[in-house]
């Protein structure tokens, strides 16, 4: 019996589910990349928007920053994606970033994350009840 060329035969045989989980780790990570930065993004903006001396505008900025430090240019993909509000009445700045993508190979993640941080204010309680 003539063996040569079993191992090139049981190569190609294997080759195809190599590739394919290959490019599943791959995309898993992708997808758990985009997953991460978008959470440290929310919650910089956050933050900057929350601070006494922050803005709105500020805590956008400073997650489109955090995205494209992160993402490169694919963070053009996030625009629309994340809101950053003002909540008087609890005191807080909420943040929050939902958006779904394809992957090369037909799944769809969802990259979600959000963020709230109190307002830093002092409140010293009622009026006159420091003295």
């Amino acid at each position: 019996m003539d063996e040569r060329g079993q191992a090139y035969l049981e190569f190609l045989a294997i080759f195809p589910i190599l590739l394919l989980l290959a490019l599943f780790v791959a995309v898993t990570f992708w997808a758990w990349w985009n997953e991460g930065v978008a959470s440290v993004a929310v919650h910089r903006g956050t933050a900057w928007a929350a601070r006494a001396d922050g803005s709105l505008e500020r805590g956008y900025q400073a997650v489109r920053e955090m995205l494209e430090a992160g993402l490169g240019r694919s963070a053009v993909a996030y625009d629309g994606t994340y809101t950053i509000v003002n909540l008087p009445p609890m005191r807080i700045t909420a943040g929050y970033l939902s958006r779904s993508m394809n992957t090369p190979l037909g799944a769809v993640f969802s990259i979600r994350a959000r963020a709230f941080h109190r307002k830093e204010q002092f409140y010293g309680g009622p009026p006159g009840y420091f003295h």
